[in-house]
């Protein structure tokens, strides 16, 4: 077989298999948008997992990596491991168009406390703060997986005051209206709510708190001293009215 029909016949399968592919990507009923980011290759096993789950329920993902992510070995370790699952992904590391409303929503795995802490102040520097901006303004669902230092089950190096910093953060982010996943804060809208317009705070109140949970309560409410020691000994935050009395005090 001589060097030209060997070309054509190798330019014949590819055609088929791109054609088949698209086929296969086509039966997806909906696009999720994914932007992974970081270098942390001890989180990929669990967002693998998430990926794996929104590929079963019929989701395109449109996949965008970050710079760190794709000078890491994140990227391709990523991707191999989705191709050996037999998972079809698109890669797009656009940044995001105000025309590209035609996602169902958008997945952050294993969110770093950089990204999360200024997607809360509203800061816009990095790809994933951005696609977390546009999907707001579009009211598209936002998920969220917080990486190892954000999560209460994990073994903390961080001071208790930055604990209790993230946490606010992570309650910031489902105030927005996101879905976040790994910290015991998925009630927070309704203890938000709950808690804003209580009078008095009591030591019940504040067993029903975790250790670093950030308090909502208003400018009038009153605390008893039992209660107060109870938040200086869990490492609390206190938000009262719109000034934060941080409760971390020495024993």
């Amino acid at each position: 077989m001589d060097s030209h029909r060997l070309s054509q016949l190798i330019d014949t399968l590819i055609a088929e298999l791109l054609a088949r592919r698209k086929q296969r990507l086509q039966t997806h009923s909906q696009v999720m948008r994914v932007v992974l980011s970081g270098e942390d290759l001890t989180t990929l096993p669990a967002t693998l997992d998430c990926l794996s789950a929104l590929d079963r329920r019929g989701y395109l993902l449109v996949m965008a990596f970050s710079h760190s992510a794709m000078q890491s070995s994140l990227q391709s370790s990523c991707l191999e491991e989705l191709a050996r699952r037999g998972i079809d992904v698109l890669c797009d590391n656009q940044e995001p168009q105000q025309r590209e409303r035609s996602f169902h929503g958008l997945y952050l795995p294993a969110l770093s406390t950089n990204s999360m802490s200024k997607i809360a102040l509203g800061i816009r520097d990095n790809l994933v703060c951005r696609w977390a901006c546009h999907a707001l303004s579009l009211n598209k669902p936002v998920i969220v997986t917080l990486n190892a230092e954000c999560r209460y089950d994990a073994a903390y190096s961080l001071p208790q005051p930055f604990q209790s910093r993230l946490a606010h953060h992570a309650a910031t982010l489902v105030a927005y209206g996101f879905t976040v996943i790994g910290q015991q804060i998925t009630n927070a809208k309704q203890v938000l709510s709950a808690r804003a317009n209580k009078q008095l705070i009591t030591l019940s109140d504040v067993y029903q708190c975790q250790k670093g949970e950030v308090l909502h309560i208003d400018s009038r409410t009153l605390i008893t001293p039992a209660a107060r020691d109870e938040i200086r000994d869990r490492g609390i935050v206190i938000i009262q009215g719109h000034q934060e009395k941080t409760c971390i005090w020495q024993k």
